[in-house]
């Protein structure tokens, strides 16, 4: 299997003050893509998705640690040997080439014959939904337009992996939605090994096999869309994919008890003593009603409501129990039955009760 492997990755940068590499970039990093797999880099920012991505390329050097595809080392092997494709976040077409000379350049640089040049820019073009392009300049074309026919270059060449940097944040959001959904399509069908950087998390969450959280120049968590969202391994990690209910306590002799709040429950399973943060997804927080049926070992919670809002088609409560303010997913049915300073009880059973330590 050619899979493609990053071992111990360190990057680290100059700082002016002293001329030294003591800012780093990226902290040693390991993460292994499948042949095939579709892995996204998720975080804000900065934090170090795009020197990975560079890294991978052949772009930039790391200062420690491998990369491998397969059983070969490619650390030290330059860009253009590697066989990799890269998307930016602007196409970077060339003007004064049309749309066919574009695509095909790749393999003009490959030596390949004219015919099959044309022939296979034509037949990439039909899979981005940009048949019959091929004598249009790049002026000529939409922002999104252009971008179908940059991901049509990059994929010309039968890439061992394609490397995208954050490749349809320029786009306005309907277009964005309609690009995730071709790159998903062609990517199943090639069944390329990607490689993508972004910081949507609707995006990543909608299109990727695997993601993979950084931050502060770390890789914190990698796992498909539900193990992370289901199991965030950290607040941070929580924090970053929308997790709000995010309360800090302290575990003694399996009690959980929140440092502020007087939430208090036994949590029903072995934990180590100690300080704990509980996470609690919002759809887990259940309204307790005459159709309710909790239970015996749930976990039940008091609060007031203090706000009720629509959001994409859910219905959302913010409660207030204690000092510690909760949201929790409701059905219309069940947002009809609350308003503002209403009191209310919920319950949350053990098994999905998360701790995490930091």
């Amino acid at each position: 299997m050619n899979g493609l492997r990053i071992e111990q990755i360190e990057k680290k940068y100059m700082t002016a003050e002293t001329g030294q590499k003591e800012s780093f970039a990226l902290e040693p990093i390991d993460l292994a893509i499948h042949e095939g797999e579709f892995v996204s880099l998720l975080g804000p920012s900065g934090c170090g998705k795009t020197t990975l991505l560079k890294l991978t390329a052949g772009l930039l050097q790391p200062d420690a640690g491998k990369i491998r595809f397969g059983n070969i080392d490619i650390t030290l092997i330059p860009p253009e040997s590697r066989r990799f494709s890269m998307v930016f976040q602007e196409p970077l077409l060339f003007p004064h080439m049309t749309i066919g000379d574009n695509v095909s350049f790749g393999l003009k640089m490959q030596k390949v014959a004219k015919k099959e040049r044309q022939f296979e820019a034509t037949r990439m073009l039909e899979m981005v939904g940009l048949a019959g392009y091929e004598g249009r300049f790049p002026e000529e074309l939409s922002g999104g337009q252009q971008q179908r026919a940059a991901l049509a270059r990059a994929l010309v060449a039968k890439p061992r992996v394609l490397l995208m940097d954050e490749p349809f944040s320029a786009l306005d959001p309907g277009l964005r939605e309609d690009m995730r959904e071709l790159l998903s399509g062609i990517q199943r069908e090639l069944e390329v090994t990607v490689l993508f950087v972004t910081h949507d998390r609707e995006e990543a969450f909608e299109i990727s096999d695997r993601i993979g959280i950084m931050s502060d120049g770390r890789l914190l968590q990698v796992g498909t869309p539900t193990e992370l969202y289901e199991q965030p391994a950290s607040t941070k990690v929580a924090s970053f994919l929308g997790l709000k209910n995010i309360i800090k306590g302290n575990i003694r002799a399996g009690h959980f008890a929140s440092e502020d709040s007087g939430i208090e429950f036994h949590t029903g399973k072995p934990i180590i003593d100690g300080k704990h943060f509980l996470i609690l997804r919002p759809e887990v927080l259940r309204p307790i009603t005459s159709s309710s049926k909790p239970q015996n070992d749930s976990v039940h919670l008091k609060g007031k409501v203090s706000k009720l809002k629509f959001k994409q088609g859910s219905y959302i409560a913010q409660i207030l129990a204690g000092n510690q303010q909760l949201e929790c997913t409701l059905s219309r049915e069940e947002a009809e039955e609350l308003e503002p300073a209403q009191a209310i009880e919920l319950y949350v059973n053990q098994t999905d009760l998360q701790f995490v330590e930091h």
